[in-house]
């Protein structure tokens, strides 16, 4: 995991650092499904409007622990970085899957995530 260069949004790298780790923003989803957060994830991948992502939701997918440390690595306290990424996580599913389907490749995602900069 590395940051991106000087003046890039750090919640995007955070994003795509989660992403990387969990294999993808498939498997992102999948371990959000498998917490118990299936009607979220559709609602991000539909056409609806998206439904909201907590802290605490966050915390107990993600683990206090992993997100303490991905925040020290992007210069935030543990609070904001996790409610950062509680109101980045479902904006950028929903937009990095414009057509309801997430990215099948590397490539694709990286393409989509750097449009989302724009």
């Amino acid at each position: 995991m590395g940051k991106l260069a000087a003046g890039s949004n750090p919640m995007l790298q955070a994003g795509l650092d989660i992403m990387k780790h969990y294999g993808g923003p498939q498997g992102v989803l999948k371990l959000m499904r498998e917490q118990g957060l299936n009607a979220e994830v559709e609602s991000w991948l539909g056409s609806g409007s998206n439904l909201p992502l907590t802290v605490q939701q966050v915390v107990h997918v993600f683990g206090a622990q992993e997100l303490a440390e991905m925040a020290r690595q992007f210069d935030f306290g543990a609070e904001e970085f996790n409610s950062k990424l509680a109101q980045y996580l479902p904006k950028a599913i929903d937009r990095l899957s414009p057509d309801g389907k997430l990215p099948s490749s590397q490539a694709e995602l990286m393409a989509r995530a750097f449009s989302l900069l724009k």
